[in-house]
């Protein structure tokens, strides 16, 4: 059974915070697993499942004892600087096999790294900061009913929660059944974050098709709403990605402690067709304050959010309702390329949810909510583009690039410097 398949449910053995991962789980280039495996063995580590991903070129390597492991690499290394703290068994593992590595190869190290949590970006979940909030009861908005329009033919992917048939969308959407949400007594918030940004997409581009994937999950052992492991991401982004899409929205986030690009979500993208456009939210991390009001540590605030922050992927931050300023809790960094309505955004959302398991539902007349995040800034971003692309004469690729170079750049001085574009409604 592939990792698509399987039912994503971060275990116990998952640690929290903002740069959550899974403790025991190694991954590596499947050309270095024996290598790797071989290190391993020599400081008598057993491995206890491996996974090879022909999709990705990754092996999955599971520990069967992280502390143990730790322990016996360290003791295997020796003396060595950059020893990682005790209570980060994982890290002491990647460090040892670094090192060994180095030492017999003239400090080549084979390509390995974490299987890190993904989240949504709305402001909630474990690997969220601040921002965003819950949705509120909004009434309907007006839009017109939806017939032929822009992006005609053009395939908009959403790899995200499972989304809700909510009545306005009908005839703009396709899924499988099992990327449905249907149990709305029951649901989160969370679990509309998928259908509120297919309505935001087909909103702009109303002749395209929004094509729904789930993988992110609301409940789990570890309650993440609305996350995953990076492993199931990333696989679910190539196979998804290589169906034919024009456009692929990624309305989540994930966070590396040294900043550098997660090994997984960057080989994904990198595994992806050419003429593919992916648009991701930046973050809901610009604020200056995590959940519980702590604040930030320097450099917190502008820390690139991943996938958006890599260089093959439009990030889009959010814009206050004034559309001339950016949104309090959205980056202020110079990997972010555009600038979007993203704060009091109204769209299409489920009949009823709740805020956590233990509260009573709310009520969602007719399937409406506002809500705020850079998740619906790159949603309107997505729409806007396929409204401009025309399979077999116009890519997406080309249409991003046109709008891109169609829009001012911020005036705002604390972005001025990045260079980010601003995308108004008045100019859609």
């Amino acid at each position: 059974m592939s990792a698509l398949d399987e039912e994503i449910n971060p275990t116990v053995d998952l640690l929290g915070g903002p740069y959550a991962y899974r403790q025991r789980d190694i991954v590596v280039a499947s050309q270095h697993a024996a290598l790797v495996t071989g290190l391993l063995g020599e400081a008598g580590v057993t491995v206890d499942e491996v996974k090879a991903s022909e999709l990705l070129g990754l092996t999955l390597l599971q520990l069967e004892d992280v502390e143990a492991a730790a322990a016996a690499m360290v003791a295997l290394v020796g003396e060595a600087e950059g020893r990682p703290e005790p209570d980060q068994p994982l890290d002491q593992v990647l460090w040892a096999l670094r090192t060994l590595s180095g030492r017999r190869y003239a400090q080549w190290s084979p390509t390995i790294g974490k299987n890190r949590l993904v989240g949504q970006v709305q402001g909630v979940g474990r690997v969220n900061h601040s921002g965003g909030g819950d949705p509120i009861r909004a009434t309907a908005p007006g839009w017109s009913t939806r017939a032929t329009g822009p992006g005609r033919g053009t395939r908009v992917g959403v790899l995200d929660t499972g989304l809700y048939p909510q009545p306005w969308l009908a005839g703009g959407w396709a899924a499988r059944y099992s990327d449905l949400t249907g149990a709305v007594d029951t649901a989160l918030y969370a679990d509309g974050h998928a259908t509120f940004i297919s309505g935001l997409i087909l909103r702009e581009a109303p002749g395209a098709t929004v094509e729904v994937r789930r993988v992110l999950q609301s409940t789990g052992v570890a309650a993440t709403n609305g996350s995953a492991d990076s492993w199931s991401v990333a696989e679910a982004i190539v196979d998804f990605g290589r169906s034919g899409l024009d456009v692929l929205n990624l309305s989540f986030v994930c966070y590396t402690e040294d900043g550098n690009p997660p090994l997984v979500l960057s080989t994904a993208i990198d595994r992806l067709p050419p003429d593919l456009l992916v648009v991701a939210a930046a973050g809901n991390h610009g604020g200056v304050a995590d959940p519980e009001g702590r604040p930030l540590r320097a450099g917190q605030a502008t820390k690139p959010g991943w996938p958006a922050a890599l260089d093959d992927v439009v990030a889009v931050g959010a814009l206050e309702p004034d559309l001339a300023t950016s949104a309090s809790f959205s980056p202020d960094a110079p990997w972010i390329d555009v600038l979007a309505p993203g704060v009091d955004v109204t769209s299409t959302y489920l009949p009823r949810a709740r805020p956590d398991e233990s509260s009573p539902a709310v009520e969602f007349p007719d399937g409406w909510a506002t809500w705020s995040g850079t998740s619906f800034a790159a949603a309107t971003v997505s729409g806007v583009v396929a409204a401009s692309t025309e399979p077999g004469r116009v890519s997406a690729r080309s249409a991003a690039e046109d709008l891109l170079a169609s829009l001012p750049e911020t005036a705002q001085p604390a972005l001025a410097w990045s260079g980010a574009k601003v995308l108004k409604l008045a100019q859609i």
